[in-house]
């Protein structure tokens, strides 16, 4: 973590969490770009934290980033339980307007890495319609691991592309811990000042721009929406796997007390 980029976290089970809104990430992001500072940003969502608890590895590639913002609703109630509440949930999802409206007003370059073949590819030209103006500096598939890891040559090869592309900010949907090893390795010979991490949020841009439905994000169910769109890949996550979650966060509140 890079201390030029101040502000408050709250602990989910050993994660940092950052507790910042929309307008300050807004705010981290054109400092950034404009001073040419490295800016890393992930996500914790309660599936990334329940596993982190048990793999330090995991845990520390996290706490490792600038910011790690609360994906998920799941995890937004561990930090009000927790008695350091966040703003709100602030998934890829959720953010779409700041992080493809605020580059094509700004004139700032962005390139996407990840997903399957032609998903990225996909979303950059739903994006180019949705947000007149956005320069995409490039596209790239991620599916080039090799027993849970990017070979180095093919490591070398895609950063010499993306620094021959030159963008402000890249997002990189590897996947989780792979994206996040991706970054820490290679964040300081990546010449873009801004990284994302996004999972598999290409996918969604490619679909359409809304992936969730306006009720489901009002009635904070979006779980049960993913569970019904992928059942056999998800039930286990959103079931026995959530339900595992929330018991060790009310175990650890019940021990340790609300943080100060």
């Amino acid at each position: 973590m890079d201390d030029r980029w101040p502000h408050q976290t709250v602990d989910v089970l050993g994660v940092r969490v950052s507790r910042i809104d929309v307008g300050r990430l807004r705010e981290f992001v054109a400092a950034a770009v404009k001073d040419r500072t490295k800016l890393t940003i992930t996500f914790a969502n309660p599936d990334y934290v329940r596993k982190a608890q048990k793999d330090r590895a995991l845990r520390d590639l996290m706490n490792g980033f600038d910011v790690n913002l609360p994906d998920g609703w799941g995890v937004v109630l561990a930090a009000k339980i927790f008695g350091r509440p966040v703003p709100g949930r602030m998934a890829n999802d959720d953010l779409t307007d700041d992080l493809f409206g605020q580059p094509a007003e700004e004139g700032w370059r962005v390139f996407l890495f990840g997903n399957a073949p032609g998903v990225a590819e996909e979303a950059a030209h739903n994006l180019r319609a949705w947000f007149p103006g956005l320069a995409i500096a490039g596209t790239q598939h991620g599916h080039w691991a090799k027993d849970g890891a990017l070979p180095p040559e093919t490591a070398e090869r895609l950063i010499a592309e993306i620094n021959e592309a030159a963008p402000d900010i890249l997002h990189v949907g590897l996947g989780t811990p792979l994206q996040q090893r991706f970054v820490a390795d290679h964040r300081d010979r990546i010449d873009a000042p801004v990284i994302i991490t996004c999972g598999a949020y290409f996918e969604h841009l490619a679909e359409r721009r809304e992936y969730y439905p306006s009720w489901v994000l009002k009635l904070r169910v979006g779980f049960l929406y993913r569970l019904a769109r992928e059942p056999r890949r998800l039930w286990r996550r959103y079931t026995v796997e959530l339900g595992s979650y929330l018991g060790r966060v009310v175990v650890h509140r019940i021990r340790h007390g609300k943080q100060s």
